[in-house]
């Protein structure tokens, strides 16, 4: 098996590829949202599932809880003042911060470069504070939604018929598969 290294001093393929990355998650994020989502009732979407102990609900506010703090991390910018979880507790407010943070993400991608993409952020964890670099952050961003969606999918799968959703990563990376 052929061992994969991310090499840093070829910045524009590295930043061509979070770009993509990112424009993958903000599609993904949307496909969730329109095909296995959007059909649920609201009983069914804001249901408690035995089975991860949470909600469609509660796992759409922890992507927008994610995506904003490590976009703002990356920006440098504070939280929005004003906002708590218990805001966007209907579905309508959900979705209007999620389409709000597509929107941030997808500019962001845009003007992502080489210099923000190697620069460093430091980040508040549970050791202390740690200095990052802004593709580890971004990467984390990645990971995290497609945790978050694979919540997402098993809870719609307890509360309704899931959408398919297979091999999303590969066919949107290689244009099998747009819209």
């Amino acid at each position: 098996m052929e061992e994969f290294t991310l090499n840093t001093e070829s910045g524009a393929f590295n930043v061509d590829f979070a770009r993509k990355l990112i424009q993958f998650n903000v599609w993904e994020n949307q496909r969730v949202w329109d095909l296995a989502i959007a059909p649920l009732t609201e009983e069914q979407f804001l249901r408690e599932v035995a089975f991860l102990r949470g909600s469609v609900q509660s796992e759409c506010q922890r992507i927008i809880d994610t995506e904003s703090v490590y976009l703002q991390r990356i920006l440098g910018t504070s939280p929005i003042n004003g906002e708590s979880v218990e805001d966007r507790v209907d579905r309508a407010a959900i979705a209007a911060q999620w389409s709000s943070l597509r929107r941030s993400w997808t500019e962001f991608a845009e003007e992502l470069d080489g210099g923000l993409f190697v620069s460093t952020c430091e980040v508040e964890t549970d050791g202390g504070r740690q200095t990052m670099e802004v593709w580890q952050l971004i990467f984390h961003v990645l990971y995290q939604g497609t945790s978050r969606r694979s919540r997402i999918l098993r809870l719609v799968a307890e509360v309704n018929q899931p959408a398919e959703f297979d091999l999303s990563l590969l066919q949107h990376l290689t244009g099998l598969l747009r819209g």
